[in-house]
C-alpha cells in the first residue's frame, strides 16, 4: 500500500532555522577548544603561489605581533601562537561559541626551495601575511677534473 500525504510545501529558509536550532540545542555550550580542552585549533589558510613565491595568509585575530610564532624549517612552515581568551576569568552561559581561543597551530608544506632571508611577514588587522620568495636558480659548470695518468704524461 503507498501512502502519500499532501501538505504545503516546505520553507527551506524555515526548514535550515530548524536544522540549525536543533544542531545548538545537541551541541554544549562552551569555549571552543581552550587550553584545557586538549588540543589546538587551526586558523583558516589562504595558500598560493604567485610568480615571485608562496604567499601564506592566516586569519588571526585579537593578537599582538609578539604572541605569533612563524618557523621555516625545510619544507615547511609552522604557525603558532595562542590567543588569550579576554573575559577569560569571568562566568558566563554561551548561546552561541564560534570564536576559538587557545593554543593554534598550522603547517603549510613550502612546494619550492625559499629564501629565508628574504620572507617577509607581516600582522595586520587580523591577518598574518606571509610571503616566500622563491631562491633564485643557480647555473652549476661541471669542471673536468685532470685524470692522474694526464698529469704524468704532462710531466714527461
Amino acid at each position: 500500500m503507498i501512502v502519500v500525504r499532501r501538505t504545503r510545501p516546505h520553507n527551506p529558509e524555515r526548514v535550515q532555522q530548524e536544522m540549525e536550532a536543533m544542531f545548538r540545542t545537541m551541541m554544549a555550550p562552551r569555549p571552543a577548544m581552550g587550553r584545557g580542552q586538549g588540543g589546538r585549533w587551526r586558523p583558516a589558510l589562504e595558500v598560493y603561489e604567485t610568480a615571485e613565491g608562496l604567499v601564506v595568509s592566516a586569519e588571526i585575530a585579537g593578537m599582538d605581533e609578539g604572541q605569533l610564532n612563524v618557523v621555516i624549517d625545510g619544507d615547511l612552515l609552522a604557525i603558532r601562537g595562542e590567543r588569550p581568551d579576554p573575559f577569560g576569568g569571568e562566568r558566563r552561559a554561551y548561546h552561541e561559541a564560534r570564536i576559538p581561543y587557545g593554543a593554534f597551530g598550522a603547517d603549510v608544506y613550502v612546494p619550492f626551495p625559499v629564501d629565508p632571508d628574504l620572507t617577509q611577514a607581516e600582522y595586520r588587522n587580523g591577518f598574518l601575511r606571509i610571503v616566500l620568495p622563491r631562491t633564485e636558480a643557480r647555473t652549476i659548470v661541471p669542471r673536468i677534473a685532470d685524470s692522474p695518468a694526464g698529469r704524468e704524461e704532462g710531466g714527461k
